[in-house]
């Protein structure tokens, strides 16, 4: 099974262009975060645009830029450390895109549907009070800068408290059953302007 997506970008001397991809290319157009520049290109923008459109940082911008540059949608033009410096336009006015249903199912997800499902559901229930007052929930989004001895440490020290408490036979089996579902992943890169070295 196959679905087309398109996109028009605001550009006159280009309306006429229309690229059609239906192969491998899609899997690279298929990343939500490049879809979702390409939706907001326009007629071009500066990477530092982009990045503040999207909120995301400048390095980060560049790199799915290069890679829907190698599938021949954008133009990428500009060198240098500076954002302003690089500036991205689309190669043709209309773009139509051919994905496979396993193209898609390709995409790995930062969490499995019925988790999200699962978790989602309790939120719900606790918002109607099905467990009163004397249970525990948090929900945490923490964000830092880790060199990759220290992430290498949080792995490791998470994984022991898990180990502590979740396994078959720990914990109280007349307490509540708690779910824990952990992503600890890189979310940026360094902005173009960082050096090595920070």
């Amino acid at each position: 099974m196959s679905m087309w997506r398109e996109l028009t970008f605001s550009t006159s001397s280009l309306k006429d262009a229309v690229l059609v991809i239906e192969d491998e290319r899609a899997n690279v157009l298929a990343d939500p975060l490049r879809w979702r520049i390409l939706e907001i290109l326009g007629d071009g923008k500066s990477v530092a645009e982009i990045s503040q459109t999207l909120d995301v940082t400048d390095a980060r911008v560049l790199y799915h830029l290069q890679r829907l540059a190698q599938t021949g949608v954008v133009h990428l033009e500009g060198y240098g450390a500076s954002s302003e410096e690089w500036r991205c336009l689309p190669a043709v006015g209309t773009l139509r895109v051919r994905e496979s249903r396993s193209a898609q199912d390709q995409i790995a997800e930062a969490m499995p549907t019925d988790v999200v499902s699962q978790f989602n559901q309790a939120f719900r229930e606790v918002a109607e009070g099905l467990y009163g007052s004397t249970f525990q929930q948090s929900v945490n989004h923490n964000r830092a800068r880790l060199a990759e001895e220290q992430a290498a440490e949080f792995g490791r020290r998470l994984l022991a408290l898990i180990e502590e408490y979740f396994p078959p036979g720990k914990g109280d089996q007349q307490g509540i059953k708690y779910g824990f579902y952990g992503i600890f992943t890189p979310i940026d890169l360094h902005p173009l302007g960082d050096s090595e070295e920070e």
